[in-house]
């Protein structure tokens, strides 16, 4: 952080470091009321997390549930996401992101969102919305990119808005108790609003050690999430909150077929998940033991279990049986990204008995066969000492396969606390003047320790439309 005590005139309206979801909200609707916007952007385009997003969204009251017949609102969307969260939300919090998520969809569709097919739709399980409210564009993050991009370049062909790319944010500057600049690569870019827009710290594993107890970081995250925000803000006098509501996804491979610089990261293959598709699969952890029934519909059960296992990770044990017959635990992924997963440098191991794979996954041999046969006798009885339900095979014909899975982080759980104006506060809970934040820097705030449909995407989308059309 860099501090001075002259007051030279502001350059900008507004600083915004990170142009990912909330940054560009930010840019473009301040740019929109005649405000001069700076845009800082570590990586060489646009975009953040939209790059490598599902673009999963949520809003209540929109006209496509209209047209629909669907009766929703934004109080319905509150209390929903209460009941998910388990009361974890942050009530201030989720009361503005409800009223502001419905008219940001109806919004982007205005502006030629191209939604997919069966808009919106209900994800099923126990901590599923009541109500038809989530959507996806049919290109994922890249389909809301495609609204917001050509807008931004619009403001920046007007002079509206100045994009720097490849600019790594490593300070702050403060002026007599004032946050009115950001530096970058030796260079300083002045403000009358300075606001951290930076994403989370999945990219980050030390960060990630610091904040979780030293726990081990899977990411799953765009690979500038570096948490570098979160440090500015708390070297300005800021806090941490939300620490607490710690958990990492269940369940994600590492997709080897990204190249840089994306790789390494882990991402859901979508089978694993029993709404989606019923386990034919054994799970066992780096001990060779199962350790929950793999058909439970919880998706917060998952996550906690999976977390508490040694290193967080395991392995998916099956046969060339299950292999033939079985559909694809890849659903996320079309047949032929699913295939590469089988290569001889994919992700999968292969081996011609149980003891030979064990060895290959650094497994107890002796342990894996025993947790093997066990779960081969449910199948024959019809009973699991877990509980488990579908059996439908058991894992008995070579080759035999283990696909490493992970508790892996798609988003920040810790983040700087604001007040529901987005001003950064200090440890006594007063605004840190000039300095602001959203997105995915806020942390778990809205999803609590729950998985919240479309509460991360759609409120930095749009908090940042609320900044961009509020901020002086």
């Amino acid at each position: 952080m860099t501090t001075a005590h002259s007051t030279p005139q502001a350059t900008h309206d507004i600083v915004v470091a990170g142009a990912g979801p909330a940054g560009l909200t930010i840019a473009i609707f301040a740019a929109r009321r005649g405000l001069s916007v700076c845009l800082l952007e570590k990586a060489d385009q646009v975009g953040g997390a939209l790059l490598i997003n599902r673009g999963q969204l949520s809003g209540a009251g929109t006209k496509l549930q209209v047209r629909k017949g669907i009766v929703d609102s934004a109080q319905d969307h509150y209390d929903d996401a209460m009941r998910i969260s388990k009361g974890t939300s942050d009530p201030a919090m989720l009361e503005l992101a409800v009223r502001l998520q419905g008219p940001l969809i109806d919004w982007l569709m205005d502006h030629g969102f191209e939604m997919e097919d069966d808009m919106p739709r209900v994800i099923h399980g126990h901590e599923a919305y009541s109500i038809a409210r989530t959507y996806w564009g049919k290109k994922e993050g890249f389909s809301i990119l495609e609204v917001l991009k050509p807008m931004l370049d619009e403001h920046v062909r007007t002079g509206r808005v100045t994009l720097k790319l490849g600019s790594d944010v490593d300070g702050l500057v403060v002026e007599d108790g004032i946050v009115c600049g950001l530096t970058a690569d030796g260079e300083s870019f002045r403000g009358r609003n300075i606001v951290l827009a930076t994403g989370g710290y999945g990219a980050n594993p030390d960060l990630f050690a610091r904040l979780h107890q030293g726990a081990t970081l899977w990411p799953g995250s765009y690979h500038h999430a570096t948490g570098r925000g979160l440090e500015l803000g708390l070297g300005a006098g800021g806090s941490v909150v939300h620490d607490e509501k710690f958990l990492p996804n269940f369940g994600g491979v590492l997709d080897h077929t990204l190249g840089a610089p994306d790789a390494p990261r882990y991402r859901a293959p979508g089978g694993l998940v029993p709404q989606d598709r019923q386990p034919w699969e054994i799970i066992v952890n780096l001990n060779g033991e199962r350790f929950f029934a793999e058909d439970n519909d919880s998706a917060d059960a998952r996550s906690a279990l999976m977390m508490e296992q040694p290193k967080s990770c395991g392995f998916v044990i099956y046969d060339q049986a299950i292999r033939e017959v079985a559909p694809t635990i890849f659903t996320y992924f079309d047949r032929e990204k699913a295939a590469r997963f089988y290569d001889p440098d994919g992700s999968i191991v292969t081996a011609d008995s149980i003891a030979a794979l064990a060895d290959a996954c650094g497994i107890a041999a002796a342990k894996l066969e025993e947790t093997v046969a066990d779960y081969n006798r449910a199948v024959e009885t019809g009973r699991d000492r877990l509980g488990r339900r579908h059996m439908p095979l058991p894992i008995a014909q070579p080759p035999f396969y283990a696909l490493p899975i992970a508790s892996y982080t798609v988003r920040g759980f810790a983040g700087l606390k604001v007040d529901t104006a987005f001003r950064v506060l200090d440890g006594d809970e007063k605004p840190i003047p000039g300095l602001y934040a959203v997105g995915e820097v806020l942390g778990s705030n809205l999803s609590g320790k729950g998985g919240v449909g479309g509460m991360a995407l759609s409120p930095a989308l749009a908090f940042g439309r609320w900044l961009g059309e509020h901020l002086a």
